[in-house]
């Protein structure tokens, strides 16, 4: 029996902290499959750094190269870590175009079934419940304010070292939604399998709680 959780949510909204304290009271992985998209869009960065906008053509060659999720979550390009920090504020601005690209989406998907036919995982994302795990015994969806979302954003880039303007996060944060829920391909949406949690207050304890409780629940119905 698949034992696997699925948490998906838009961008900045806490997902991944929601994910690493999941996995760390069950003794899991986590598995954070935006690092994928990060890398591959890093990589792009990278190579083509006048690039403002998006080229498919470019993007294709950057896909030609594998990637692989090692242990403890690095990412490899190539074989190698990139020199771009993932957390870019390029990155930020291409990753959701690049994420919509369908190669892509391939090459991801195909990276993180791999790792799940390992494991049993705590997996992060955007389609994770629809499309890449669809029979995880629990899928859900990580909500926050949008507003909130930014503000985090800032402080985790101010934290890094990085200088940026709360409006353009919050504008970049508005528009990567738009991208993943209106793209044809594996877009960014809440089912009814999802459990919905709001995780707009200070802190994820409670929202983590609130998973293990549902996740052990399950774990009992289905012995």
């Amino acid at each position: 029996m698949r034992r696997d959780i699925a948490i998906d949510g838009p961008s900045g909204s806490g997902k991944t902290s929601v994910g690493l304290g999941v996995a760390a009271e069950l003794g899991l992985m986590l598995v954070d499959s935006g690092l994928l998209y990060r890398v591959f869009t890093a990589a792009y960065a990278e190579q083509y750094p006048s690039d403002r906008c998006l080229r498919s053509d470019r993007l294709l060659d950057i896909l030609e190269r594998c990637i692989s999720y090692e242990p403890g979550g690095t990412v490899l390009f190539g074989g190698r870590v990139l020199q771009l920090s993932l957390r870019d504020p390029r990155v930020d601005s291409l990753v959701s175009p690049v994420s919509a690209v369908p190669q892509v989406r391939t090459a991801v998907n195909r990276e993180l079934r791999r790792i799940a036919l390992l494991q049993d995982v705590v997996m992060v994302g955007r389609d994770i419940g629809t499309t890449v795990l669809p029979k995880a015994l629990l899928k859900v969806f990580i909500t926050a304010d949008p507003d909130v979302r930014a503000r985090r954003r800032v402080a985790q880039l101010e934290r890094q070292g990085s200088l940026v303007d709360y409006g353009a996060v919050l504008a970049n944060i508005k528009e990567r939604d738009a991208i993943d829920s209106s793209r044809k391909d594996s877009p960014l949406r809440c089912t009814e399998e999802h459990v919905k949690l709001d995780n707009s207050a200070d802190g994820s304890d409670g929202v983590v709680q609130a998973i293990l409780a549902e996740y052990r629940r399950r774990l009992e119905h289905a012995v």
